[in-house]
C-alpha cells in the first residue's frame, strides 16, 4: 500500500513501509546528485575546451599575420605539401590571395634542386610569395655552425645566385636550417647582405617523419598568442605602418600542414579574438612587397615573442 493510502485513513506508517520509502527517497536524492555533479564536470571540461573571449583592449595595436615556411619545397607525390599549402593561401574562407615568405633549399636533390623543385620554385615565385635562403647547399639541410667558414660562404654564395636567376634580384632573407646559428654565421650572413629572420610563434611542424600529427595545435597557439598580447602590452614588438606584425612559422614539407592550413588559418584568427589581440581589418599580409619589406624590418630589429 502506498503512503497516500495510509494518509487518507489517518493512520500512522508502520516502520517497514517508513523504512521502505526513505530508502526510495535516498536513491532519489542520490540520483540527482549524481547528476548534478556529472553537469558540473561537463561545464568545467566545457570550459578547458573554449575558455571565454577575452576582452579586446582599445589600447592595443591590431596585429597582422606574416606567415613564413620552411625547408621547401617537397617533392613528395602524388599528393604535394608544398603544392597544397600554394592552393590553400591563394584559395581559402578566412582570406583569399595570402601571400608569405618561403624560406628554401635552392640546390638539395630533395628539394629545389631537382626538376620538380624548380617547377615549385617558379611557381612560388610567379603566385607573388617571397624566396627567401634556407640552404644553397648541394647537401641539403645542413646545420650552418658546423660546416666550415669556407662552405657556408659558398653555399650562401650559391643559394643567392640560384634565387638571382628565379627572381632577378638578390634575396634579403636568409632563416638557418634548424634555427641554429651563431655570431660566426650571423657575420657571415651580414657579409652577403642576408638578414636572418626568426619568429614570434612556431606550429612546430618540422617533424615529417613517423608521427607528426599535431593533436594540441589550438591550445598552442593560444599559448603564444597569450605571449604575443603580453610583448605587446609592454612595447616589446614594433609597430610597421599602424599595426604589429606577427611573424608565424609552418614547414611546407608537413603533409598534415597543408592538408591543415585553412584550419590553421582559422585558429589564428578565432584564437587572437579569444585572447583579446585585436586584429586588423585584413589578418594576413596580401602582397609580396609589405610582406618582404616588414620582414626585413622585422629581422633587423631581431625582437620576437616567443623562442624558435
Amino acid at each position: 500500500m502506498s503512503c497516500c493510502w495510509y494518509a487518507e485513513k489517518g493512520l500512522v506508517l508502520p516502520d517497514s513501509v517508513t523504512a521502505r520509502w526513505n530508502c526510495i527517497i535516498a536513491l532519489a536524492l542520490a540520483t540527482r546528485l549524481r547528476t548534478l555533479a556529472a553537469l558540473c564536470v561537463a561545464t568545467a571540461f566545457a570550459a578547458c575546451i573554449a575558455p571565454p573571449v577575452s576582452d579586446v583592449s582599445p589600447q592595443l595595436r591590431p596585429v597582422r599575420f606574416l606567415l613564413t615556411f620552411d625547408d621547401g619545397p617537397s617533392l613528395w607525390q602524388p599528393y604535394n605539401p608544398t603544392s597544397v599549402v600554394l592552393d590553400q593561401l591563394a584559395r581559402n574562407a578566412v582570406q583569399p590571395q595570402i601571400k608569405a615568405v618561403f624560406f628554401v633549399q635552392t640546390r638539395s636533390p630533395s628539394a629545389g634542386g631537382s626538376p620538380l623543385g624548380q617547377e615549385l620554385l617558379r611557381r612560388t615565385r610567379d603566385e607573388g610569395h617571397v624566396l627567401a635562403l634556407h640552404s644553397g647547399s648541394a647537401r641539403g639541410h645542413k646545420n650552418h655552425r658546423y660546416l666550415s667558414s669556407a662552405e657556408l660562404d659558398q653555399s650562401l654564395a650559391d643559394g643567392i645566385a640560384d634565387l638571382h636567376a628565379l627572381t632577378g634580384r638578390d634575396p634579403e632573407l636568409v632563416r638557418p636550417p634548424y634555427w641554429s646559428y651563431d655570431t660566426r654565421t650571423q657575420a657571415a650572413y651580414r657579409a652577403h647582405d642576408l638578414n636572418m629572420l626568426l619568429s614570434d610563434i612556431s606550429a612546430r611542424d618540422g617533424k615529417i617523419w613517423g608521427w607528426h600529427i599535431s593533436l594540441r595545435r589550438r591550445s598552442h597557439f593560444r599559448s603564444n598568442l597569450e605571449q604575443v598580447r603580453r610583448e605587446i602590452e609592454i612595447d616589446r614588438l614594433p609597430v610597421v605602418d599602424g599595426v604589429v606584425p606577427v611573424v608565424v612559422t609552418f614547414h611546407d614539407t608537413n603533409d598534415f600542414t597543408a592538408s591543415h592550413m585553412e584550419e590553421y588559418l582559422r585558429i589564428l584568427v578565432e584564437e587572437s579574438q579569444r585572447v583579446g589581440l585585436p586584429l586588423a581589418s585584413q589578418p594576413f599580409y596580401d602582397d609580396a612587397a609589405s610582406v618582404e619589406r616588414v620582414a626585413v624590418l622585422r629581422s633587423q630589429i631581431g625582437v620576437y615573442a616567443g623562442e624558435p
